[in-house]
């Protein structure tokens, strides 16, 4: 939109001057126009009347009695109302330092006695119209500002959509893993609960038979005792999948703060893991100092050490190559330092700058969704205060260092 496009009829005029006939000369020239027009013979007077006929320009005398046009401008300035009407001085003043004088209260222009018809309608209709445009840009702006918060809550709504899904993608994952672990112990411990049955059954032939042996009593508490220690080996070992799994993954879906040992909680994580990492030729390492104290979400710290950790599996290693993926963790002033580091192939120099970015994958097409690493950027700035930081692993590989607030408590 220009200024042509803007049609001034209708807008408001105030005119301030304590000659009459300087009224009404202005008021003949702008009401031709299709001007509104109002008017006033003194300062004090055009207070009050700019405050309530709200004009979309004030023509101002400066040579008043009473209080002059410097002062009217000066006063009209602090009322809020009417603080942003366009002011033009009408002067027969032509020396520099009014001029200046007047620029510096907060007129916008000035025209000089005697009045130039042409003048006066080309200078009032440019500043109506400038004025319009700047209403119309503020109200633009505002309209793109409501816009952007809008564009920015959708953003984040959907940014929370893909956390959960992904959340609950590496959930299912980790439920898939379980069930398929879960199936040896629970394998083995049904085996010797058979074999205990079985030997029953005989024990219970011989009893009956009265064939009973000392070297098949003997036999049977042997097998008995092997198969309750087998039993009772696989127990505690689900009992263990199942508690870290709870421990884990009950977390996800809190957002609360809670205070945990650093090094049970990664082992627990890797204790979950630990049969993916096991169909693989990958291995893991943990080196944690007893005794840190955190005080956060847990669920978010997992879902970073898992990405973290399938990243490297996902992403690090050639196939066939035994790789070491380490976890390492440190206290430096207020922070624990977690080092996630493997010695696989890195990431490219030309990639190391996208690497948080939305949708960005190494491998995309192979099934990567490019989400991992940009989750996990959120989740320790939003959910655990902290940052993560990227740097190539030396001689080989790659290294996050997650760098998280700590007060010893």
């Amino acid at each position: 939109m220009t200024e042509t496009d803007i049609d001034v009829s209708g807008s408001k005029i105030l005119i301030v001057d304590d000659k009459k006939e300087n009224l009404e000369l202005l008021t003949e020239i702008l009401e031709v126009q299709g001007y509104d027009i109002a008017f006033a013979q003194d300062g004090l007077k055009a207070l009050e009347v700019a405050s309530l006929f709200l004009p979309d320009l004030i023509l101002l005398d400066v040579m008043m009695p009473g209080i002059d046009g410097f002062e009217t401008c000066k006063r009209m300035k602090l009322i809020t109302s009417i603080r942003d009407i366009p002011i033009i001085f009408v002067t027969a003043r032509t020396d520099i330092s009014d001029v200046v004088a007047g620029f510096k209260i907060g007129a916008i222009d000035y025209v000089t006695k005697p009045i130039r018809h042409e003048e006066i309608i080309a200078r009032v209709a440019t500043h109506i119209k400038l004025r319009r445009l700047f209403t119309i840009r503020d109200e633009l702006i505002n309209q793109l500002r409501e816009k952007n918060i809008e564009l920015e809550n959708l953003a984040k709504a959907k940014d929370k959509k893909l956390e959960e899904s992904e959340k609950l993608s590496h959930i299912g994952e980790l439920v898939g893993e379980l069930t398929h672990e879960l199936c040896t112990p629970l394998g083995i411990i049904n085996t010797a609960v058979s074999t205990v049955i079985e030997k029953n059954k005989e024990l219970e032939s011989d009893v009956v038979a009265q064939k009973l042996s000392k070297s098949a009593l003997e036999n049977y508490l042997y097998v008995s005792r092997e198969s309750f220690d087998i039993s009772l080996s696989n127990v505690r070992y689900a009992n263990q999948l199942v508690s870290s799994f709870k421990e884990i993954v009950v977390g996800e879906f809190s957002e609360i703060k809670t205070k945990f040992e650093l090094k049970h909680f990664l082992e627990d994580i890797f204790f979950l893991m630990m049969p993916k990492i096991k169909r693989s030729p990958h291995s893991i390492e943990i080196n944690c100092p007893r005794n840190i104290i955190l005080n956060a979400q847990g669920g978010a710290l997992s879902q970073v050490i898992i990405n973290l950790i399938n990243n490297s599996l996902n992403h690090a290693f050639n196939d066939e190559v035994k790789g070491a993926i380490t976890i390492n963790v440190s206290i430096k002033l207020e922070n624990v330092i977690i080092k996630v580091s493997d010695n696989g192939k890195g990431i490219n120099t030309e990639d190391e700058g996208k690497i948080f970015d939305k949708y960005f994958s190494t491998r995309m097409g192979e099934g990567g969704s490019g989400l991992g690493l940009f989750i996990t950027q959120k989740l320790i700035e939003q959910k655990l205060n902290g940052e993560i930081r990227y740097e190539t692993n030396k001689p080989q590989g790659a290294c996050f260092y997650i760098y998280l607030p700590y007060e010893k408590l």
